[in-house]
């Protein structure tokens, strides 16, 4: 039959006709859904998943070879040696050990002041410290702390190991040490409290050498319950105190001005007392001898005055001693305003070479020399004195001793 052009091509229009109705529905209708579907599918919580099934039983099955392969080379591991990292980890956990005990006699101090805060009008806050109880008696506990504000004291409030807190009373202070001695009476004591206390001798100790190891607990860095070690450095600086000096114990261990605590030798004994706002270059750790501050602690547990005359030196060396001609000397740095060493006529820079006609080793034994005297009696102190020519005379003073 004939094709009919025209019907074929109106066919044809009619077919793109429809094709561009539909793509335009459809572009439409995709252009609207789309944007609200994409917003879905974002705004959709997606369930987070960290370990996977698969990891997890991949890690069982490495976790059972593991096992088997340590059962088989157990013997193998432990011939092994350590490396740095564990050794270290070993050496602090026995640090730990060492200092579990003697933590249990270190308190809390802190000082109440007599003086009001004007935004509250409650009593100021001085500060806490770190203290020592050394001794126990039969009605009390006595506590080796620090001097701080004394004059305006009005209350003491001591914080054990086990939380519980208790008003304190201070038996004496020391102002050249820094030191000072404190007590709590029992009876405010819990049953608990008194059986977890530890009472930390510090009679039967030996002063560290250098290059020895020590421990440092309480807050030497300023850091409650703190636990470091390390080594004795030096021993040779002194610190001055009136008529005495002390050996002072320089560490290798960080620390802080307002550092406070004790510190340990290897065996948890008592070695030191750590400085609080030590001069010293540097900021180390440094610790007062507990053997030598042994006198002072006494004095101050029974709130004894000192003999005292008032001179701050330290002992020369055996080089100066051997150009003296002495076998001992003492260097006197100063001697204290209207004290009884300067109203005798003592001096800076003077060397004292005896007192009553003994010779005087050391600034300790010129001390403990002191107070076998009475208030008011008097000791002859042998000086040697650079005259203008440059030659030392040998000179005798009369010293009233006094008390403090």
């Amino acid at each position: 039959r004939p094709t009919e052009r025209r019907s074929m091509a109106r066919r044809l229009l009619a077919v793109a006709g429809c094709g561009i109705l539909f793509g335009g529905c459809a572009a439409v209708t995709f252009a609207e859904v789309f944007p609200v579907l994409a917003d879905k599918e974002e705004n959709a919580q997606q369930k987070i998943e960290l370990t996977e099934t698969q990891t997890m039983e991949k890690t069982e099955a490495v976790s059972e070879e593991q096992t088997v392969e340590s059962e088989d080379t157990a013997d193998e591991s432990q011939e092994r040696e350590k490396g740095p990292l564990a050794l270290y980890e070993d050496t602090y956990k026995e640090v730990l050990k060492i200092s579990q005990k003697a933590q249990k006699s270190l308190v809390t101090v802190r000082g109440i002041s007599k003086e009001e805060d004007l935004l509250n009008n409650s009593y100021m806050q001085q500060g806490d410290s770190e203290g020592l109880i050394f001794l126990e008696t039969d009605t009390q506990f006595y506590i080796l702390t620090y001097e701080e504000e004394l004059e305006n004291l009005h209350e003491l409030q001591i914080t054990f190991a086990d939380g519980s807190t208790v008003s304190g009373e201070l038996c004496k202070g020391d102002a050249d040490t820094g030191l000072a001695v404190a007590t709590v009476k029992k009876s405010q004591l819990n049953d608990s409290t008194r059986e977890e206390i530890v009472v930390s001798d510090l009679t039967d100790i030996d002063s560290p050498k250098q290059s020895d190891m020590v421990i440092a607990i309480g807050s030497p860095a300023g850091d409650d319950d703190a636990v470091v070690y390390g080594m004795v450095t030096s021993i040779s600086e002194k610190l001055m105190a009136a008529d005495t000096e002390y050996e002072i114990l320089a560490t290798d261990m960080q620390g802080s001005e307002d550092g406070s605590g004790i510190l340990l030798d290897t065996s948890g004994n008592v070695a030191g007392m750590i400085l609080k706002e030590s001069e010293s270059d540097g900021a180390n750790i440094h610790a007062l001898s507990a053997e030598q501050i042994l006198p002072l602690v006494e004095r101050l547990a029974n709130n004894e005055k000192v003999r005292y005359t008032g001179i701050y030196g330290t002992q020369i060396n055996q080089a100066q001693c051997s150009q003296l001609k002495i076998n001992h000397g003492l260097y006197v740095e100063r001697t204290e305003t209207d004290s009884p060493a300067m109203k005798a006529g003592i001096q800076c820079g003077d060397i004292i070479s005896k007192i009553d006609g003994n010779e005087i080793e050391s600034m300790q034994s010129y001390y403990t020399y002191l107070q076998t005297k009475k208030a008011g009696e008097k000791v002859t102190v042998t000086v040697l004195r650079k005259s203008s020519n440059g030659n030392y005379m040998e000179k005798d003073y009369k010293i009233a001793v006094t008390e403090k």
